[in-house]
């Protein structure tokens, strides 16, 4: 009897260790790929809903997620500290100066960037000689400067901009009177309208602008192209789960980021409205980037790659 009992446990352990085994190889057969963000804003609810949804593990990636300052993912995707940037605006603006990056697909139509301010300042106007955060060089900037301007103000000479991180950042200096105003993303725009702030404008309502996409290296295009197809399939599948499973979505939101569920909700209505389901890039929210830097007739082809994602979508009719 002894001698069973003990073959017994060594034969649980042999198994134990072979599953083990398995799980171990299967994970070693993964692609390894480090993705940049600015932020853990729901801007990029894409990018962190593949990875903990399993959506780039069912490509056979290995996704690291790192938050970082978007010149600084330009800097780390030239040096091949990164694979990719999900920051479509500071991407495409790099491909303009001359850096061999181009922007592969697109998971927004605009931004979700919406200028917010104390309860004391009620129009554009009354932002004239107070601080706006923005990060400098990312699309939040881009916005505060496009609304500024649209409401009279000269972005140079009648505010201060100061560069700060990422929305969720903003969102705290907002709430301690460090900085007058903000364009923060989702969920912080909805969090900040509920507790008083006034919203001066936001992004979606004047201007359609590629802001969160794929942006990798030429070198990667070229050398490892179906691993930027994986990418792709990934991006696309989450794009599907979020549109067809709004109850799951809404949770996941409520987990990640700690929301209850009205700005859940909330957050998930104007998300799902803004998405681009077949993750092709648009040529007219890349133009509005290319007419804020004097470059409007420039062809698309020297700053975007959309190739790749045509034959993703090919190989799965």
């Amino acid at each position: 009897m002894k001698f069973s009992l003990n073959a017994l446990v060594w034969g649980i352990v042999g198994i134990l260790l072979a599953i083990s085994s398995q799980s171990f190889a299967a994970e070693k057969g993964n692609e390894r790929v480090r993705i940049a963000v600015s932020s853990k804003s729901l801007g990029f609810l894409d990018v962190w809903a593949a990875r903990g949804r399993g959506f780039y593990q069912k490509q056979g990636l290995d996704a690291e997620i790192i938050a970082m300052r978007p010149p600084l993912a330009i800097a780390a995707l030239q040096a091949g500290e990164i694979d990719y940037s999900f920051g479509a605006s500071t991407l495409l603006r790099a491909s303009l100066s001359g850096l061999p990056v181009r922007l592969v697909s697109m998971g927004l139509r605009s931004s979700f960037h919406t200028l917010v301010a104390k309860s004391s300042i009620k129009s554009i106007p009354g932002l004239r000689g107070k601080i706006i955060a923005v990060t400098i060089g990312a699309a939040d900037d881009v916005v505060a400067r496009y609304l500024v301007r649209r409401g009279g103000l000269d972005p140079r000479t009648d505010v201060v901009f100061i560069s700060m991180a990422g929305s969720d950042a903003r969102y705290q200096s907002l709430l301690t009177g460090s900085i007058d105003a903000t364009a923060l993303s989702l969920p912080q725009f909805v969090m900040a309208k509920r507790q008083g702030y006034n919203v001066l404008g936001a992004a979606v309502d004047v201007l359609e602008m590629a802001t969160v996409g794929i942006g990798t290296s030429t070198r990667k295009i070229q050398q490892e192209r179906e691993q930027v197809k994986k990418m792709i399939r990934a991006q696309l599948d989450t794009m599907r789960w979020i549109k067809s499973q709004k109850g799951e979505v809404i949770q996941f939101l409520r987990q990640f980021y700690d929301l209850d569920e009205g700005v859940a909700s909330e957050s998930y209505e104007i998300f799902s409205r803004l998405m681009v389901d077949d993750v092709r890039v648009l040529p007219l929210a890349v133009k509005t980037v290319l007419e804020q830097e004097g470059k409007a007739q420039l062809p698309l082809d020297r700053v975007v790659d959309a190739t790749i994602v045509e034959e993703v979508l090919r190989e799965r009719r």
